[in-house]
C-alpha cells in the first residue's frame, strides 16, 4: 500500500527565499540576499524572529512587482518612486 501525504506534491511556499530569487530580477538579487542574511542573523533572537517573515513577505511582493513587464515604465513616471 502506498502512503500519501496531506501536502500537495508541488506545494510551493511563495515566501521561500529560493522562490523569491526565481521571480526576482537578477539586478535585485544582491540586495535581497543582503537583507535576507541580516534578517536570518537577527532571527536568532526570539524577539526578532517575525522580522524574517516580514522581510520575506516584502521581497516576495516586490519580486512580483519588479518582474512585471510594465514596472519600469510605471516606476519612471513623475510622482512614483522606484525601489
Amino acid at each position: 500500500m502506498d502512503r500519501m501525504s496531506a501536502q500537495p506534491v508541488d506545494d510551493v511556499d511563495p515566501d521561500d527565499p529560493v522562490e523569491i530569487l526565481r521571480v526576482l530580477p537578477a539586478r535585485f538579487h544582491e540586495q535581497f540576499l543582503s537583507e535576507y542574511g541580516a534578517a536570518v542573523t537577527a532571527a536568532r533572537r526570539p524577539e526578532q524572529y517575525r522580522e524574517l517573515h516580514q522581510v520575506l513577505r516584502l521581497w516576495r511582493l516586490s519580486a512580483i512587482a519588479f518582474s512585471d513587464p510594465g514596472y519600469e515604465t510605471r516606476s519612471s513616471r513623475p510622482g512614483l518612486s522606484a525601489w
